[in-house]
């Protein structure tokens, strides 16, 4: 542990112990002194002391929690957001091929030789291979990025039900 978290951990145990300290010593009936009125008193300081003891664990557990889920989210947010890029990418190299293909579809139609057919049509072969080459891996990440995108919603879930526990630890 560090300085700063030793010295933050001994302030927290000072203000929770006079916090608690100044609430015990409105709980008893009489100022009498009495030793049975001083055990009650000091068995409801221990209760009170465990009861903050287990939120603290249960607080830090939570921020442990937090944070790998935090780290996580973005984790597949990045993911995600590059599987953005490469679809952009993939889908503009489809449409440069498609329309490559039209381009020669158009062309061919002007054909009079056989000749000039036969090396179109061998051009919209080839040009088909490569629309359906590019159609292929653009499907392929459309499909990847919907896996990720699945997965960045369940882990947003995990965050959200993390904080809610957090939320109900403070409510407390």
């Amino acid at each position: 542990m560090t300085g700063r978290t030793k010295i933050g951990f001994a302030v927290a145990a000072i203000v929770i112990v006079a916090g608690i300290s100044t609430w015990a010593q409105g709980l008893g009936p009489s100022a009498s002194g009495s030793l049975s009125e001083l055990t009650s008193e000091v068995r409801q300081l221990r209760v009170a002391i465990q009861d903050a003891a287990r939120g603290q664990n249960q607080m830090q557990a939570l921020n442990i929690s937090l944070t790998a889920q935090h780290s996580r989210l973005t984790q597949v947010s990045s993911r995600l957001d590059a599987s953005n890029e490469e679809l952009q990418k993939a889908s503009a190299k489809t449409q440069a091929a498609t329309k490559g293909l039209l381009e020669i579809q158009s062309m061919a139609g002007g054909a009079t030789t056989a000749q000039d057919r036969a090396g179109y049509d061998a051009m919209m072969k080839q040009m088909r291979y490569q629309v359906d080459v590019a159609t292929e891996e653009e499907n392929q990440i459309r499909t990847r990025q919907s896996d990720l995108l699945n997965a960045f919603r369940m882990e947003e879930t995990r965050w959200r039900e993390l904080v809610a526990k957090l939320e109900e630890i403070l409510k407390k």
